[in-house]
């Protein structure tokens, strides 16, 4: 696959600043592309895990005001990339994130998926996962995972390397 042919670019978001960050490379994208955007939330449906041999069992927990919290910040977030002059359209689901981010994307033939990653390690890493290596493995096309700012470090291209160190003026020959 080329990247002009990509016609639609999938953003998943949980409106933390790593998924803004994300759809600030989707927005780019599109702009290089033409391609139009999607901003997908997955709502996350309560649930209890019971230990063995129990099961997972849904909670009778009104959403009703979590709904209508994340209906406001998806309708912000479309209204950003629209903003940036690109067609867009959000739409929120309920699941299980990752594989909700995959049936969607094969659902509407995304031709890239832009996702934010958090860079959970260790025992968080372990506790919740990582909806983006979930995403990567599964995901019926490309995807691009955009880095949280803290993961982010300086980077050192090849050129700097080969650059000669630079000498402060009482540092120089004399």
């Amino acid at each position: 696959m080329r990247i002009r042919e990509i016609k639609l670019i999938l953003a998943p978001t949980d409106f933390s600043p790593t998924s803004d960050r994300a759809l600030d490379v989707a927005i780019d994208i599109a702009r290089m592309t033409g391609a139009s955007i999607e901003v997908l939330h997955v709502n996350l449906e309560a649930m209890w895990v019971l230990p063995p041999p129990g099961d997972v069992i849904a909670s009778p927990v009104d959403m009703t005001e979590v709904l209508a919290n994340s209906s406001m910040q998806l309708d912000a977030a479309v209204a950003r990339v629209r903003a940036a002059g690109i067609h867009c359209t959000g739409v929120a689901e309920s699941g299980r994130t990752d594989a909700e981010i995959v049936d969607y994307a094969r659902k509407r033939e995304a031709g890239l998926i832009v996702v934010g990653s958090h860079g959970r390690h260790g025992i968080g890493h372990v506790l919740i996962g990582s909806v983006a290596e979930k995403v990567v493995r599964h995901a019926p096309c490309p995807i691009l995972v955009v880095p949280s700012a803290e993961q982010e470090e300086p980077r050192v291209s090849p050129a700097d390397e080969e650059a000669e160190p630079e000498l402060s003026a009482a540092q120089q020959p004399a």
